[in-house]
């Protein structure tokens, strides 16, 4: 029952902003009409998709910081601690960061992205406990289309942009098991290539500018550290007894995906973001399986840096 509540959340989230388009067309009295600009201001369809309408005829950059914080559930499973499932509480924290580059058409945007997550969850019988952390920072960049919906009298009713990319990430982070004596601890660390894609939608409605975004990460390629079955950190470590622990990875045995989903409200000077993260990350290298599916409601604030060229 709770997976399908939670599979038809997502489906009216990914189709609130054509409700929302279909609510404005209806109210054209809501909309504002856009200023004249500058023929030098180049730049301007992708500014106007963050959802910002240039008062100046200057050209400038627009720079976007988003911080979210966030509370969920994690479903964890890792055979080098344990043979159980744990789930439980989990906490995070996502910041984003995005800007046009320098280039005259501004079709291509700067990414840079950092997670921080830590969660606390039993086994079935509540008699074992992981704590886990994990830490993830990400950088690429995205190219950008943009298309605008106008209706008549010059009335624009939605600005969408679609942008595809790639990101190069470093996850680093460990699971502590409360039963465990010889090896109490995980330890992990990989790198990756990943396809990126965004799909934005800014929108005016009830005198205010909506702003919908969607990214999907889908890691292709990079390195993980990972021991063997059944050996230890000191063996490693200490003994020096290394064999194979740095794997290559790809979609094959380690089949992820990371999805951030906001609605961004009007809010003073400022932006509030409501919406879900789901990073899901899985591996299976070494004959050892592991998994870790984070879902988490995020609430946090958007704010927009306007820099004149």
């Amino acid at each position: 029952m709770k997976k399908k509540l939670f599979l038809l959340f997502l489906v009216g989230w990914s189709i609130l902003p054509l409700s929302a388009n279909r609510l404005a067309e209806n109210a054209d009295s809501l909309f504002i009409e856009p200023s004249r600009q500058s023929a030098d201001t180049t730049c301007l369809p992708f500014f106007n998709v963050f959802g910002e309408v240039m008062r100046s005829e200057r050209p400038h950059r627009v720079h976007r910081h988003t911080h979210l914080g966030g509370i969920g559930r994690n479903h964890l499973y890792d055979n080098y601690l344990s043979p159980l499932d744990y789930t439980g509480f989990t906490a995070g924290y996502v910041f984003l960061a995005e800007s046009p580059t320098h280039d005259e058409t501004a079709r291509i945007s700067i990414l840079k992205l950092v997670g921080l997550n830590l969660t606390s969850a039993k086994n079935p019988k509540k008699n074992g406990e992981f704590i886990d952390m994990e830490l993830e920072a990400a950088f690429g960049c995205h190219f950008n289309r943009t298309w605008s919906n106008s209706s008549g009298g010059g009335n624009q009713n939605g600005r969408l942009r679609v942008a595809l990319g790639g990101l190069a990430g470093l996850h680093l982070g460990g699971t502590y098991s409360s039963r465990n004596g010889n090896n109490p601890a995980q330890g992990r660390l990989a790198a990756d290539l990943s396809f990126s894609s965004i799909a934005e939608y800014g929108f005016r409605l009830w005198q205010q500018r909506w702003l919908w975004r969607t990214q999907l990460d889908l890691p292709l390629a990079g390195v993980m550290f990972s021991p063997q079955y059944g050996q230890t950190y000191y063996e490693i470590f200490e003994l020096g007894h290394t064999n194979h622990n740095v794997c290559l990875t790809y979609f094959g045995n380690a089949p992820s995906m990371r999805a951030l989903s906001t609605l961004s409200l009007p809010f003073g000077r400022n932006r509030l973001s409501v919406g879900i993260h789901l990073n899901y990350r899985q591996s299976h290298l070494n004959h050892l399986k592991r998994h870790a599916w984070n879902s988490m409601f995020v609430l946090g604030y958007t704010r927009t840096f306007k820099f004149f060229d």
